[in-house]
């Protein structure tokens, strides 16, 4: 009956509105965090620079910058196309979507075919850091990196502690504990077994294997609201002619 069809045309037209709402409620939240996070890389970018070893991020913050823009205009598109029906937002909406699931899959392959060329990188990086200078000779922003390193990752030295220290200067930092208290005089006993290389590369490996898992969840996430969107307009273009034979 015509009762019962206009309900069912309602019905599913709310649900692919609720998902498109909640889902891209969240993509803009997240759009505005990535762009505060990119403001805030460019206005400390001197300290950046100082923990960087003297590599310049601020290509690297204006990419997070834009990105966010980016995230924060498709949430807006997707959470208009969900809260008005709009049939012309809704195409734009999948057509956005579609193009960044494109350019994932581009940026999952890069990543992947590069891992080992990121590897050997920050092994060069950790090399030319801890390169046998003793540590009190090193400069202020050297041993900044250096604990900052060591404390995070919980590793001393290059491979161990005395290879690249010696036994009479090991660093504070190689002695961090857990509660980020710091040992006074740290020894070659106290200090972290792991070297910070094979460290830095360990952490380098996770986080490659988080950013996949992170993909792989944004083309599921992406999935659904592709299929909301569309839903939504095709209920959309059904109630339109249905009004239209109507009339």
């Amino acid at each position: 009956s015509k009762q019962w069809y206009q309900r069912r045309v309602r019905g599913t037209e709310k649900c692919g509105s609720y998902v498109l709402i909640v889902v891209n409620t969240i993509t803009i939240i997240v759009g505005v965090l990535v762009i505060l996070a990119g403001v805030m890389g460019i206005l400390k970018q001197a300290d950046i620079d100082e923990y960087s070893g003297g590599y310049n991020f601020e290509l690297v913050c204006y990419g997070i910058l834009i990105t966010g823009v980016i995230i924060l205009i498709v949430g807006m598109f997707g959470w208009y196309t969900g809260f008005n029906g709009s049939l012309l937002a809704g195409k734009i909406y999948v057509i956005l979507i579609i193009i960044i699931a494109v350019l994932q899959l581009v940026f999952f392959i890069v990543e992947f075919l590069k891992k080992d060329e990121i590897n050997a990188e920050i092994e060069s990086y950790m090399n030319r850091t801890m390169n046998g200078t003793a540590y009190e000779d090193l400069s202020d922003g050297e041993k900044k990196v250096i604990d900052l390193i060591q404390g995070q990752l919980e590793c001393c030295g290059l491979e161990t502690a005395e290879d690249t220290w010696g036994e009479d200067e090991i660093p504070a930092s190689c002695c961090v504990s857990a509660d980020n208290s710091t040992v006074s005089d740290c020894s070659s006993e106290d200090a972290f077994d792991s070297g910070c290389r094979d460290a830095a590369t360990a952490f380098a490996d996770k986080a490659i294997k988080f950013s996949i898992f992170i993909l792989i969840a944004g083309f599921v996430l992406e999935f659904i609201c592709v299929f909301a969107a569309l839903f939504s307009v095709r209920e959309g273009m059904r109630k339109k002619k249905y009004n239209a034979l109507s009339t």
